[in-house]
């Protein structure tokens, strides 16, 4: 007899069940079942994966459905619902919402009330409900959802072989009985296997927060709740056939199906007696006239009638017109933002300003952005102030509503660290199974997140498509589903992203404008100054390309112009490293090799990289140009590229491709190359368009360390955290540019670093400890009067001690002629004599021991007959670093050099920079970065930093595994290595690394200034 399963719960159900989405959907076909329904707990999580994977099962039918809480008082009971059609689906999608409204996270359940309440809403006909059986108080549970569902309610049957059966077979007669309620046959699967038992066991351990051995009954005591065929399932009910044939007539009427959930854009910005592409159209002609004010270019002119038919055709009007009134907004605010990624190719976009780059000019792919074949919504990801992101994101709450918008779910999976951790803990270190069910574990969701910046908008009210659930940030709600499964059902994302260095470039331009009007789109292009600075590595702060690598391939590089930088970004990433297109396009630049194109029609396509290809964009255009591909087959080869590592289908395209290239005369080694840089492609290559966007921002970045160091400087450290390098570096590197650098000052300081004339004053943002309300309180004091001593500061800020401490340790009080320890001596006593003073319930602390204020102000402002001895060159850095994790009276190195003389090397990283290649040197400094790439080959590179700049290290695999525990937990180090030059990049090939000062006690030599470590 066939068979519906009608109660399933996936690993979507978080730690309560423990299978795929896919693999129940397979197993369900292979067993033959005619229908499958996915209930996860308080959610539709798993439906979207469902979906994917039973298109390719036309004859097994997915159920959607979902398992809600319902809670009464003290009381929860667990409600199976399923949805007969898109009225039903929109309901339960309502219901899941709410259960989730006003509760912790992970932690849903609807009031019975407000379950009553939504009932009444459309919808509510076409919900089949298949409650549980109780053990006891379900007749009026029974009772009140009889009068909502009536004949839509069944009395759920289900044989574990756990000694209850009868049990419960008994209870559901009953209610069958007393209320006319047909049974149905159900085994409450948790997993597609039975082998899947032991993890199932595992899940409900993590979920307890208990050992195996601790969870006693919420474990199910035998592995029977697995995917069973319908032959099993007859047999287990051949006693009662109806409940078997009553899951087929469940099955008959749910025929909602997820392609059903159409999608409708947002439009009520569009002006009355306009259409979505008329008013784009009518924007466009607008922008192109301010892009180009004399006069829009014939070529231009076809590509943007050219997109905007494709547009037309596709009905995205209305998705670009959503993205064009988000960008509108921030601009009206003047919040700096900037479209990245594929969106650069389109000059639609270039015209709203949505991006920046002109791409008819750079002769970008307008494919790779929008393909007629594909026909899906384009991907537009635009960067906006990280500081000011959150205006924005709360401007599209405020205009769409909260049930017409939300945020794009992550999904947060096990690793294999935390996936051995909670195996770990659920079995015990030494148990034999860890291994294998770490294994299985790898993946499964832990739970929801929110997406960098994805926000999905609609029409109509979202939450009839898919529950939307606080997120933990306030103010924030997510979908239940995650970029994937929002493609996989046809939505709309938007992505809203943060980019710190946009904050840090329009601090940069409002400290500029003391001195004139400077723009990102005013700034002076291909100016010689800032090459010239670029061709000597000088990026500290610069984005994108200030990083070890970046700066070694800027020495060899040596870029001249803005496309440059366009391949100087794109170079250092590991898709053109695994492709092996690095070095060839080097010793081409060098006039080493040829660089001419393999073919003359390809000259177009790879003149501009000297004839290796770097870019998505250019694989596709020789695919069009060279092996016969129609531009979505082409994009279709960029999809796979991108889809490498999941599912392998570049292999067929990429063959195609192969082909296609042989038979137009290309030679093999030239295609065998093309198909190992696709390859390449797949770990991380930047598509040109994406390249040209970040390089833009780094050529203005550029610009503006070149030609106003101090406010470039003073903007970065007010956008910290950001970037590659601590604000301690970046305050040495300053210096190195001769700006003078202030100290924190309780007279001068604001709350942000400011510029004093030429010099830059470190604000009371970097004193760590400082809170917000204190900073206020201490400008708010000083606007009535200057504090005229370190007393009259401690008296009058009523700091805590903590901040009062770190202030003194950092040699704030400086100016009042008060050394760190007279200060720390002081914020002591004041302590003490606050806690006198309050102990004795006494309200004025000088009143309260006899002496005036300024009696007391000569007592522990230090004016007695002692003093203390002051700190060391080395401990005054140290207290610095300790209370603002950086120093501006001078690198640590420099006084390590006077505290310990000849023990430290006398070579500086400057000198290591004018030595001769294959040289045998030895320095000491501070490691700033480590990074261990996964294409290099177990190799290990790092940063070492001393009072004249860094220079970078290379550690072979055995030398780093020799020395691997001094080079990791060591800041200061002595490093002996060969001196390795390739034009201006210079680079110690390590043979031995030992610590600094190893006689020395660790807290002797220790400082907070962590290094920056990537992979």
């Amino acid at each position: 007899m066939p068979y519906a399963e009608l109660h399933c719960r996936t690993h979507y159900s978080f730690l309560r069940g423990a299978s795929h989405p896919s693999e129940l959907i397979e197993q369900a076909a292979k067993l033959g079942l005619s229908a499958l329904a996915i209930t996860d707990r308080n959610g539709v999580y798993g439906i979207p994966k469902a979906y994917e994977a039973v298109r390719a099962h036309p004859e097994l039918k997915l159920i959607v459905g979902a398992e809600l809480t319902l809670v009464e008082g003290e009381c929860f009971r667990f409600l199976n619902l399923l949805a007969t059609d898109r009225r039903a689906y929109g309901l339960l999608c309502r219901l899941i919402t709410a259960s989730h409204e006003g509760r912790p996270k992970g932690e849903a359940a609807l009031e019975w009330e407000g379950f009553l309440e939504l009932m009444t809403r459309p919808g509510g006909a076409g919900l089949i409900a298949i409650p549980e059986v109780g053990e006891r108080d379900s007749e009026g549970y029974y009772g009140a959802l009889h009068g909502l569902f009536k004949e839509r309610l069944y009395v759920p049957v289900s044989r574990f072989l756990d000694g209850r059966d009868e049990h419960r077979l008994e209870r559901a007669l009953f209610l069958s009985r007393k209320f006319g309620l047909p049974l149905v046959a159900t085994n409450d699967v948790h997993y597609h296997l039975p082998e899947r038992q032991p993890l199932q066991d595992v899940l409900v351990s993590i979920r307890e927060g208990k050992s195996l051995g601790e969870v006693g009954l919420k474990a199910f005591p035998n592995a029977e709740r697995y995917l069973k065929s319908p032959a099993q399932m007859s047999e287990l009910f051949r006693d009662l056939p109806e409940a078997i044939e009553n899951t087929l007539k469940i099955a008959e009427q749910c025929t909602f199906s997820p392609s059903e959930l159409r999608y409708r854009y947002p439009s009520e910005w569009i002006p009355a007696g306009e259409t979505a592409q008329s008013y784009l159209e009518k924007l466009v002609r607008e922008g192109s006239r301010k892009r180009y004010p004399n006069g829009t270019p014939e070529d231009v002119s076809r590509q943007l009638k050219h997109e905007l038919k494709l547009i037309d055709e596709l009905h995205f009007a209305d998705y670009f017109l959503t993205i064009w009134e988000i960008v509108e907004f921030a601009r009206s605010r003047n919040i700096l933002c900037q479209g990245r990624g594929s969106a650069a190719n389109s000059a639609v976009c270039y015209c709203l300003e949505i991006t920046a780059i002109d791409p008819v000019r750079m002769n970008l792919l307008f494919e790779r952005f929008i393909s007629a074949e594909r026909g899906e919504p384009p991907d537009i990801d635009v960067d906006f102030e990280h500081e000011r992101r959150e205006e924005v994101i709360q401007h599209i709450y405020e205009k769409y509503g909260r049930d017409r918008a939300g945020m794009v779910a992550a999904v947060i999976t096990y690793r294999s660290r935390s996936a051995r951790r909670d195996v770990e803990k659920a079995l015990g270190e030494t148990h034999a199974l860890v291994e294998p069910l770490m294994e299985q574990i790898r993946g499964f969701p832990r739970h929801l997140s929110i997406h960098s910046g994805g926000f999905t908008l609609s029409a109509d009210p979202i939450i009839e498509t898919v529950p939307i659930e606080p997120a933990r940030m306030e103010g924030r709600t997510i979908v239940q589903w995650d970029k994937e499964d929002l493609a996989t059902i046809g939505l709309l994302k938007v992505d809203i992203l943060a980019l710190g260095m946009l904050s840090a470039l329009a601090k940069t331009f409002e400290l500029v404008r003391a001195r004139e009007n400077l723009t990102i789109a005013t700034i002076p292009a291909e100016d010689p100054k800032t090459y010239l600075m670029l061709q000597k590595a000088d990026t500290v702060g610069v984005f994108q390309i200030e990083s070890r690598a970046q700066m070694n391939m800027l020495h060899r590089l040596l870029p001249k112009c803005f496309y440059d930088l366009v391949i100087e970004v794109a170079l250092v990433r590991p898709g053109p490293i695994v492709g092996q297109m690095v070095h060839p396009y080097l010793k081409r630049r060098r006039g080493l090799e040829s660089s001419a194109s393999p073919d003359p029609r390809l000259e177009p396509i790879l003149g501009r990289t000297l004839g290796v290809p770097l870019f998505q964009e250019q694989v596709m255009k020789m695919a069009i140009v060279m092996a016969g591909f129609t531009p979505g087959e082409a994009d279709q080869l960029r999809r796979a590229i991108g889809a490498w590592r999941s599912n392998g289908t570049i292999e067929k395209m990429g063959r195609k491709l192969m082909a296609g290239l042989l038979a137009n005369g290309l030679p093999l080694d030239f295609v065998e190359r093309v198909f190992k840089q696709i390859k390449g492609f797949a770990e991380y290559g930047f598509p040109e368009s994406h390249a040209a966007s970040f390089a833009l921002l780094a050529y203005a970045s550029a610009y503006l360390k070149c030609h106003y160091p101090a406010e470039f400087a003073c903007a970065l450290l007010n956008s910290q955290p950001m970037g590659f390098y601590s604000s301690h570096t970046i305050i040495e590197d300053v210096k190195r540019h001769g700006v003078n650098v202030l100290p924190v000052d309780p007279n001068y300081s604001k709350r942000d670093c400011t510029l004093e004339g030429g010099a830059l004053r470190i604000g009371f943002r970097v004193v760590r400890g400082l809170c917000d309300a204190e900073v206020t309180r201490i400008l708010e004091e000083r606007s009535r009067r200057p504090f005229s001593s370190s007393t009259d500061f401690i008296l009058r800020s009523e700091l805590s001690f903590r901040a009062l401490n770190t202030l003194a340790l950092g040699d704030a009080f400086s100016q009042f002629g008060c050394d760190q320890r007279t200060a720390l001596w002081q914020v002591l006593a004041h302590r003490y004599l606050s806690r006198v003073a309050k102990a004795s319930s006494q309200l004025d602390l000088f009143d309260s021991i006899g002496v005036s204020s300024c009696a007391s102000s000569e007592a522990y402002n230090g004016e007695t007959d002692f003093r203390f001895k002051p700190l060391s060159a080395f401990e005054a850095v140290q207290a610095d670093y300790d209370s603002y994790g950086l120093s501006v009276r001078g690198h640590p190195m420099g006084a390590l050099r006077k505290m310990a003389g000849r023990k430290v090397p006398p070579t500086t990283t400057g000198a290591v920079k004018r030595a001769v290649g294959g040289q045998t040197a030895r320095l000491a400094g501070l490691v700033i970065a480590r990074q261990r790439p996964s294409t290099a080959m177990g190799s290990v590179f790092a940063t070492l930093e001393d009072e004249e700049g860094f220079v970078d290290l290379l550690l072979h695999e055995n030398v780093y595994e020799k020395h691997r525990d001094v080079f990791s937990n060591t800041l200061f180090i002595v490093v002996t290595g060969k001196v390795q030059r390739d034009r201006g990049a210079v680079t110690v090939v390590v043979q031995n690394v030992k610590p600094l000062f190893p006689e020395f006690d660790p807290d002797e030599t220790r400082l907070r200034a962590p290094s920056r470590d990537f992979r």
